[in-house]
């Protein structure tokens, strides 16, 4: 329907804030080198890095550069000065620039320039957006990362969510990113698990015993045995005789719903990678990974035994335990990662893991984990720096998710609560189908995403489900679907036949009339430039506030500005309205179906 919709990407989309950066690095190299920037000479020259900005007011122009005001000092020379001196070296046609009080240089988009860019966007299609980068890197992501033994909880959706468009943005900005699940299918918690599915069973065959209070206590536990003794007496399987078949098979079960949700949120892995796979010993070398971990870190001079870690007194009756050096990775004091007894720590195995990482080849390693995990960035470091001093580990710290929902006793919003073992929790899959509380996979993905991952997020569930403009949700999707509808319109009833060419008048302008027109291809053209500020600063929220002006400056523009009567009255400007709704909704469907994983819909 749509012109070059799935057209093959032919060259990288163009980030104007490159483009204008490279334009003043390049003046400022001449400048320098013809001496005309004062005291600095070339090499400082070369290493200054220009910011673009775009200015809240647009009197000021499309773009400005505040680097003049940042070099004053460097020049010894007043930034207006260094301001006009770069300007006079600026070679942007189509482009008119100002010297703006202060030392700011400003910057116009001229007609010839935006319509070269909304030419580029229509011919580029589905891959506008898509920008190579200068340093491309190898990303292992890891996400979510839950242990099997239960559904997965709202936190972990909102984990699911913002890691998968993390992914999209990191891709889409030039990188190659494997994304990757740790299942913490080894240790304590998976015992718990099977001997309380063992316990449902027993309980549901009519004996008399009670839960273990440690034990997992969801409903969820009791389904499964319900399933399980409906497929015994139906013959398809026998009953577990063994805590290691309960184990195994209540395993299996979680870790098959936890993945169904996860693809039923739109969030894909790459990797499985299971725990156990650690514990297991090399069939070569009779040792597993853990212990293969411990003897090269020991080789390295990372580990030592004693009573206590360095800097602190043993205390009475401790016994001689295995510490890894962490704090020489800038933690606060070494750990332990093996007991006295000879077994161990949860540590040890997060650093065999973590080796692991370094060991596939990975460029930079990046973890999403809860703010209960804050404890783990020092030792977490230490595992990575400990094998490769090359690797970048960043670790993305993330707040918690609390649902609210209107009282309709008292009328005033409530906590939905959340606690994992008691079984009380509201689930993932209760926040996209539950009946009640169900808000669908779209307004999921969506609010949970709303937020920077540094604050709480507050799921307002009524919002989430009202069906007007209050909802941004509903109000991006309409601005979509508006843009579908009359593009079919113009097609199926008027004949119009789209087209990805771009027309200037006689005069070489672009036939706009109104303010609404420029303001909303600015909007539209900024789009890899908002990528590329959202992947760097792994900021996904900012794509969602960017799906928000779009539609805000889409419907201000669909108001004011007549497309229909002008088809014979006017038929230039017609054409280019008509190529703002094509840029509208191809700059929407990328972002809301190839970055945040939601549907586009064609008709509401």
């Amino acid at each position: 329907m749509y012109p070059s919709s799935t057209m093959a990407i032919q060259s990288p989309s163009t980030s104007l804030v490159r483009f204008l950066a490279g334009a003043v690095s390049e003046a400022i190299r001449q400048a320098a080198e013809a001496g005309q920037l004062g005291s600095l000479a070339p090499p400082q020259a070369a290493a200054i890095a220009p910011v673009i900005q775009i200015p809240s007011d647009p009197r000021y122009g499309d773009y400005a550069c505040p680097t003049p005001l940042g070099m004053a000092k460097a020049c010894r020379m007043a930034p207006t000065q260094i301001a006009q001196t770069l300007q006079s070296h600026l070679d942007l046609p189509d482009i008119e620039t100002q010297v703006a009080g202060g030392g700011y240089l400003n910057f116009r988009l001229g007609d010839p320039f935006l319509a070269k860019r909304l030419q580029e966007l229509l011919h580029l299609g589905e891959n506008f957006g898509k920008t190579a980068t200068p340093h491309p890197e190898r990303i292992l992501l890891e996400f979510v990362s839950a242990n099997p033994t239960g559904p997965l909880h709202v936190g972990h959706g909102r984990w699911a969510a913002v890691g998968s468009t993390l992914a999209n943005l990191l891709r889409w900005t030039g990188h190659q990113v494997e994304r990757e699940f740790y299942i913490n299918d080894a240790g304590n918690q998976m015992r718990l698990l099977g001997q309380s599915l063992e316990v449902r069973v027993r309980q549901l065959q009519g004996e008399d015993i009670a839960l273990p209070e440690d034990a997992y206590h969801g409903t969820y536990l009791i389904e499964m045995a319900q399933r399980l003794l409906e497929q015994v007496k139906a013959g398809i399987r026998p009953l577990p005789t063994t805590l290691e078949e309960y184990i195994d098979l209540a395993y299996g079960e979680m870790l098959a719903w936890q993945k169904q949700t996860l693809q039923q949120l739109r969030t894909e892995f790459d990797h499985w990678f299971s725990e156990r796979r650690l514990h297991t010993p090399d069939p070569e070398t009779g040792l597993s990974a853990i212990q293969q971990t411990l003897q090269e870190l020991e080789e390295r001079g990372f580990l030592y035994r004693a009573k206590a870690p360095r800097g602190e007194d043993p205390k009475p009756g401790a016994e001689e335990a295995v510490y890894f050096k962490t704090q020489e990775f800038g933690d606060d004091k070494d750990r332990v990662v093996q007991k006295a007894d000879g077994s161990f720590t949860y540590l040890a195995a997060d650093i065999a893991y973590h080796r692991d990482k370094v060991r596939r080849g990975y460029q930079r390693l990046i973890n999403i984990l809860g703010s209960d995990h804050h404890g783990y960035i020092g030792r977490l470091h230490a595992a990575v720096g400990a094998f490769s001093p090359d690797v970048k580990l960043e670790i993305l710290i993330g707040q918690f998710v609390k649902l609210f929902k209107t009282d309709p006793e008292t009328g005033e919003k409530t906590e939905v609560r959340m606690s994992k073992r008691t079984g009380n929790f509201v689930s993932l899959n209760d926040l996209i189908d539950d009946p009640e509380i169900g808000v669908g996979v779209d307004a999921a993905r969506w609010f949970l995403l709303s937020s920077s991952m540094d604050s709480p997020i507050n799921f307002d569930l009524d919002l989430a489900v009202k069906q007007t403009f209050d909802n941004p949700v509903v109000y991006v999707h309409y601005s979509h679907a508006r843009c579908c509808t009359l593009l079919r319109r113009l097609q199926e009833e008027e004949k119009v036949e789209l087209t990805n060419k771009v027309t200037l008048t006689e005069q070489q302008k672009l036939p706009y009339q109104e303010p609404e027109e420029r303001a909303l291809l600015l909007r539209l053209l900024a789009l890899p430039d908002e990528l590329i500020a959202a992947a760097e600063e792994r900021a996904p929220h900012k794509i969602i506030r960017y799906a928000e002006a779009i539609a805000a400056d889409f419907n201000k523009f669909y108001d004011n500005c007549r497309i229909l009567p002008l088809l014979k009255e006017d038929p230039l400007l017609a054409q280019a309205r008509i190529q703002l709704v094509q840029a509208t909704r191809q700059v929407l469907f990328n972002v809301l179906t190839g970055i945040l994983g939601l549907s586009a819909p064609e008709s509401m």
